[in-house]
């Protein structure tokens, strides 16, 4: 009689062992990062946007767009005067390609140096050449492209004429 009741707790115990790791397994797969971050366009410039070599959004002057980041990639924009046509003969006037990180629970934009990324995390110092954007503000993950003035367009013409 004990030999069977022996067997019987240890098939129960690798019975709630398998149970264990196989929800481990759907946990760990369920936990991948999915964030909507904004890219906010506060320019008077037409704005384009292309996440990970995709068709790119156009994103017109005081308008924003939301992307769903998933997974490690790039974001690659473009700013022109007007909007550009489909032969795309149009000239950038500023140009920017970054890359994001979606782990876990975190999404944001990489940039800057490696300093402090353990005690700060990384793109702390905000100051290292992404001017025109600004990026991770307001939330981590956001990019926008603030207000600046481009020599290259012709003069904006206000509402009142």
């Amino acid at each position: 009689m004990r030999k069977r009741g022996g067997t019987t707790r240890r098939s129960r115990g690798a019975a709630a062992l398998a149970l264990a790791v196989l929800g481990t397994v759907c946990t760990a797969s369920a936990s991948s990062a999915e964030c909507l971050r904004q890219i906010i366009n506060r320019s008077a410039y037409v704005l384009t946007a292309r996440r990970d070599g995709g068709p790119a959004v156009t994103v017109l002057p005081g308008h924003s767009v939301q992307v769903r980041l998933s997974h490690p990639g790039q974001l690659d924009f473009a700013a022109y005067c007007s909007v550009p046509g489909p032969d795309g003969a149009l000239a950038p006037i500023t140009e920017a390609s970054f890359s994001y990180e979606a782990v876990i629970d975190r999404c944001f934009v990489k940039f800057g140096t490696q300093v402090f990324i353990p005690q700060l995390g990384r793109g702390f110092f905000g100051q290292q050449g992404t001017a025109p954007f600004t990026l991770n503000n307001p939330r981590q993950g956001d990019v926008v492209l603030g207000p600046f003035a481009a020599e290259s367009c012709p003069a904006i013409l206000s509402r009142g004429g």
